[in-house]
């Protein structure tokens, strides 16, 4: 983001500049600006005519009516509806509304977009790239428009928006690129309006070319990104889950480094004890489930704020002891499918929830971001990315193994879905007999029941001579292992029925090992299909077989994957990243107290 100043809207808000919309730029064009969003947008369908159904948008850019002043409905104004899910380019005039280019991505973090129309046709690009050719307009004229932030009925934006230019020339993505970060004179060659929006107070946002075309602020805020002030501060933190195991626990110590770099002191409280302790990291781990101690743990601690993960009853317990900092109840993964997760936060999270935290805390993961939008609207919620630190956890140079090893991370339970894992192993083997299955899990987890099955489903599948079990592995040894399948020609396989997050996926990927995947949800924010993994439909065994012959076949493909999925990781998931959406979320609290 270039300014540490910014506006924030909450869904309501708008911004009107004098020329509600430039009748004089026309068909050739570019609109660009950050955006920072917090909520999801409808998505429509690509059309170049009729209207569509067009709700729940989040318009930065609001696609103003194209014949307003003097009726002329050849002309139609742009607008940009930009959400967590994606962004979407409208056109509006008489009878006519519509979405002429859809692109549906993650954005969590501050990014740059830039629409370019050339003759009519729009092109979006992301932080300077190229992404998305959309449809030609019909219309005779394309105009762009000068009010941000929504217009009833069709929706309003909700997040933070900064730097918005309008240009009466198609940019090239080198230009976009060589300027994005970079503050204008306002005297630039084709520059017909630039908001610089850092006033920081008052109701007005002026426009920085000769052109005078500022604008009227209604509803929307001031904010300023005050992170590094909060860094340079004593902070601590204390993070609670019932047991130190699994994705949680992978999660706290990656943040824990994260957050340290930043100067916050990081303590982690479990109800029991569990495998992960045997990662060691250099801060306060409690473990206890009385109440006295947990009590004495945060008077003690002077934390500013405590994040509950997933637990009800701590929350509760945690307010009535008379805390007041700031309480986040945090969930990274919610049961073995969507209907659960639905239910349990209506009839059992919706009332804990809503009278004893201060804000929820989730990632980016489609059916926790539309629960939680559902069932609390008005609570404060924060949407971001978990982190992980690519320069300690990484690619691991070791000898080659001489038969391709298929992997699998999980515990024997339902949601993770092993029997579907050994369907697939066995299929494969069957065509190639020298293939290996590794299957790491934590053995304390699962019911006596669920172990006899397990063991039940191996004989009968006739697995015993290629297969291999890593039961309680420590977690810098997972790098190694991850290698070592890469470089095997294997895979991982993640057989899971939904997944929060799926760190076993996210860390494979960072060590050059390829996989597939259920479309298990939250791991859609590692994997793109053929790009950075390979999905298959859950439950479709014969599906996942041919994916899997792919990539053990496709030698060129699989590289592909393999660089692709790194770079992606490291772009995404840096820890900074993370301090950064942390920190301001304290600020965000700070500025509601």
């Amino acid at each position: 983001m270039l300014r540490n100043v910014f506006l924030k809207f909450d869904g309501n808000d708008t911004i009107t500049t004098q020329e509600k919309l430039f009748k004089n730029t026309q068909n050739t064009f570019t609109i660009e600006f950050w955006v920072k969003p917090e909520s999801t947008r409808e998505v429509d369908k690509e059309s170049r005519k009729g209207i569509s159904r067009t709700i729940s948008q989040r318009f930065a850019i609001t696609p103003v009516f194209g014949a307003i002043g003097d009726g002329n409905s050849s002309r139609a104004g742009v607008g940009v509806s930009v959400g967590t899910n994606g962004v979407s380019v409208y056109e509006h005039t008489t009878d006519y509304l519509v979405a002429t280019l859809v692109f549906e991505t993650l954005i969590n973090d501050w990014t740059h977009i830039a629409v370019v129309y050339v003759n009519k046709n729009p092109y979006l690009y992301i932080n300077g790239k190229i992404v998305k050719k959309g449809l030609v307009s019909r219309k005779k004229i394309i105009v762009p428009s000068g009010i941000f932030g929504g217009v009833e009925p069709y929706g309003f934006y909700i997040g933070s928006l900064s730097e918005i230019r309008i240009w009466n020339a198609a940019r090239t993505e080198f230009q976009i690129q060589a300027n994005m970060n970079k503050e204008l004179n306002g005297t630039e060659d084709n520059l017909v309006a630039y908001w610089k929006m850092d006033e920081g107070a008052k109701d007005v946002i002026y426009d920085s070319t000769n052109n005078n075309n500022n604008g009227i602020i209604e509803g929307a805020q001031w904010k300023a990104s005050i992170s590094e002030n909060l860094s340079n501060q004593s902070m601590n933190i204390l993070f609670t889950f019932f047991v130190p195991s699994g994705g949680v626990e992978t999660l706290n110590r990656q943040r824990f480094y994260a957050l340290r770099r930043k100067g916050i002191k990081c303590d982690f409280l479990y109800l029991q004890s569990g495998t992960g302790l045997q990662n060691k990291i250099d801060t306060d781990i409690f473990i206890t489930n009385k109440d006295n101690e947990i009590k004495a743990i945060i008077e003690k601690g002077n934390y500013k704020a405590i994040i509950v993960g997933s637990d009800l009853s701590l929350l509760k317990k945690i307010r009535n002891f008379g805390y007041q900092g700031y309480l986040i109840y945090e969930i990274q993964g919610l049961g073995f499918n969507k209907e659960y997760a639905a239910d349990f936060l209506k009839n059992q999270a919706y009332p804990i929830v809503n009278h004893y935290c201060d804000a929820i805390l989730y990632p980016q993961t489609p059916h926790l971001i539309e629960a939680f939008e559902n069932y609390f609207p008005n609570k404060k919620k924060f949407c971001f990315h978990n982190c992980f630190n690519t320069k300690d956890f990484k690619y691991q140079v070791i000898p080659k193994k001489s038969m391709p090893i298929i992997g699998w991370v999980g515990r024997l339970e339902e949601n993770k879905n092993w029997k579907d894992f050994l369907s697939i192993g066995s299929r494969l083997i069957k065509e190639n007999p020298s293939i290996q299955l590794w299957i790491f899990e934590d053995n304390t987890l699962s019911t006596p029941g669920e172990r006899l099955t397990f063991e039940q489903k191996i004989k009968e599948l006739h697995l015993n001579n290629n297969l291999t079990i890593y039961a309680n592995q420590p977690h810098s040894k997972m790098a190694e292992y991850f290698s070592m399948i890469g470089d095997s020609g294997g895979f991982l396989c993640s057989t899971s029925k939904v997944e929060g997050f799926g760190y076993a996926v996210l860390e494979a990927m960072v060590c050059r090992c390829p996989v597939l995947s259920t479309d298990s949800d939250g791991v859609r924010s590692f994997i793109k299909h053929n790009v950075t993994g390979k999905f298959f439909e859950l439950g479709n065994i014969d599906q996942a077989v041919q994916e899997a012959k792919e990539l053990l076949s496709n030698i060129s493909l699989k590289e592909e994957i393999r660089q692709k999925s790194l770079e992606y990781i490291q772009m995404n998931f840096s820890p900074e990243k993370y301090s950064e959406n942390f920190l301001d979320m304290i600020s965000e609290l700070g500025n509601v107290d």
